[in-house]
């Protein structure tokens, strides 16, 4: 099922296990059965220490947990983690094996804070390009959790817990037992872990001095790196504090205005400004949101408190948090979220085919999520607050030529 290409890769990256990992499938007469077994058998003969376990335990769907040294599961996955979540379960039997990316100590003593136990189940879609990124995160954090349990859904097995549950849009995360939706859509781990918080509660936990610097950058895109790489080149002690290295450039599909490139994607552009500010001495700081700079002191420090709870100081603070996405900020529009309201057209469209859906905003982006769900709703019409279309032109004269879209302006 996988290509060679790609094995070698996987022999590669999990040629850094040096402990067991035991994939435990269950047995199911499902049509995707055979696929799921045989993705396993191709990972388990890139490394000794990837073993796989048949339960023989009948179950409706395929089942799959990943097991650690100490016989502890605490991540597993229902359907065929292909597609996009293809990554996810590469990374989670690297956590299971102690070799995946740990966040940094400050983090994790946030994740073990928060009162377990912590069960959760994540909804998605094998084409949703969001998806993997908290899918990612709450592996993640089951792993550093000694009570947090974490089961991923592909939504194509699962339709009538869909339909039960009421879900609209992916990724949704859903408190098992209570059957509670507890997020839906695009969140940063930063405010997972604040959502997390404010569910289960919190132990007491110690704050944190991160210690003092030159210079202090908030914002982890484009802008935050380059100012963080001019400061460490200046011999400057410098720290970046970002809610997510990247900022906006980890939700931009393709870049095709940046000089020098005549197209890169944002994912991409990404990695390559992490791989640059790696080579200076940058203390990096991230999945953490500032929630006060504090005045000058006589010496002319600031001293900068972060909504978790730690604390840094630095004689300068530069200030490169850039874009957004946008909110409405409406009555009915948080509540909804994920039960109507949606803002990945890619992700939650197909949720919406044979509606009629409305799309607020008549820029680029707008413009291009009408002309996508044009192909699947009844009718869409968008909604632009000014007296004209600020999208590029070629855009407007595609949408003009979509019989089923209408245009309001003014609205």
């Amino acid at each position: 099922m996988l290509d060679s290409a790609l094995i070698e890769q996987l022999r590669e990256v999990f040629g850094r296990l040096d402990a067991p990992v035991v994939l435990r499938v269950s047995s199911s007469g499902h049509p995707s059965q055979p696929e799921l077994d045989e993705m396993l058998g191709d990972l388990a003969g890139t490394s000794a220490f990837v073993r796989i376990q048949k339960t023989h335990e009948p179950t409706p769907e395929p089942r799959l947990e990943i097991a650690d040294a100490a016989g502890r599961s605490a991540i597993r996955f229902r359907g065929v983690p292909g597609g996009h979540e293809f990554t996810s379960l590469v990374l989670a039997i690297l956590n299971a094996g102690g070799k995946g990316k740990r966040p940094d100590e400050g983090v994790a003593a946030r994740i073990r804070a928060i009162r377990g136990p912590v069960r959760l189940r994540t909804y998605m879609s094998l084409s949703c390009e969001n998806c993997p990124e908290v899918v990612q995160a709450l592996n993640l954090m089951a792993s550093v959790h000694a009570d947090f349990e974490h089961e991923t859904v592909d939504g194509a097995v699962a339709q009538a817990e869909i339909e039960r549950l009421g879900i609209q849009g992916v990724p949704a995360v859903v408190v098992a037992g209570e059957e509670k939706l507890l997020h839906s859509g695009r969140i940063s781990m930063a405010d997972l872990i604040a959502r997390l918080e404010a569910h289960y509660g919190v132990t007491a936990a110690a704050a944190q001095d991160l210690g003092a610097f030159d210079v202090v950058v908030i914002g982890g895109g484009p802008a935050g790196a380059s100012a963080a790489i001019y400061s460490a080149r200046k011999g400057l002690s410098t720290a970046l504090l970002a809610e997510r290295f990247g900022g906006q450039l980890q939700e931009t599909k393709g870049i095709e205005n940046m000089i020098s490139q005549s197209y890169t994607e944002g994912l991409r552009l990404s990695a390559q400004l992490a791989e640059h500010l790696s080579k200076y001495p940058v203390r990096m700081l991230e999945h953490r949101r500032v929630s006060a700079v504090g005045d000058r002191a006589a010496d002319g420090v600031r001293s900068i408190t972060l909504e978790s709870g730690e604390s840094l100081q630095a004689r300068a603070v530069i200030i490169a948090t850039g874009a957004k996405w946008r909110e409405l900020g409406i009555p009915g529009e948080r509540e909804h979220i994920g039960q109507g309201v949606a803002f990945c057209a890619h992700c939650d469209g197909p949720f919406y085919k044979g509606r009629r859906v409305a799309v607020v905003g008549g820029g680029n982006s707008g413009v291009e999520a009408a002309i996508d769900l044009a192909a699947i709703a009844t009718q869409v019409t968008l909604l632009e607050f000014g007296d004209k279309l600020k999208a590029d032109s070629v855009l407007v004269e595609k949408l003009a030529a979509l019989p089923n879209v209408r245009t309001l302006l003014s609205a």
